[in-house]
């Protein structure tokens, strides 16, 4: 029988893909970590963790925040992301996602609302 923690342990294969991302971000990634890491908006983030099955881009596990950086998006991929997000709401985290282009045009306004959203939840405020 898996125990529910088991579900959760990085997994060898999972360590492998998680370091590989770790070491090939893409330029969103690489310019969002630089304004999140070493708790410059106040909280701690990890990149490329795992959460059950998934690895997600970006984590916080104070506010049990996961921001998602999006690509080109085409529709199996929206249907995959639906799917991945719900989960990840349904055991109790808080998903957001910014587009690509959004980190790399609009980084400062992409910074602010993550600000917000950061109080909102120290605040005890669901997302919307």
């Amino acid at each position: 029988m898996q125990y529910y923690s088991d579900y959760f342990k990085n997994k060898p294969n999972y360590i492998k893909r998680r370091k590989t991302l770790r070491k090939n971000p893409t330029n969103a990634e690489q310019l969002f970590w630089y304004e999140i890491r070493a708790k410059k908006l106040g909280t701690k983030f990890r990149r490329q963790f795992q959460i059950g099955k998934y690895i997600v881009d970006f984590y916080c596990h104070e506010l049990k925040l996961i921001i998602e950086l999006d690509g080109n998006i085409h529709e199996s991929k929206q249907i995959k992301d639906k799917q991945r997000q719900n989960y990840l709401e349904n055991s109790g985290y808080n998903v957001i996602r910014y587009y690509n282009e959004q980190v790399l045009f609009e980084r400062e306004a992409t910074v602010r609302h993550l600000i917000e959203v950061i109080k909102k939840i120290k605040s005890g405020n669901k997302l919307d």
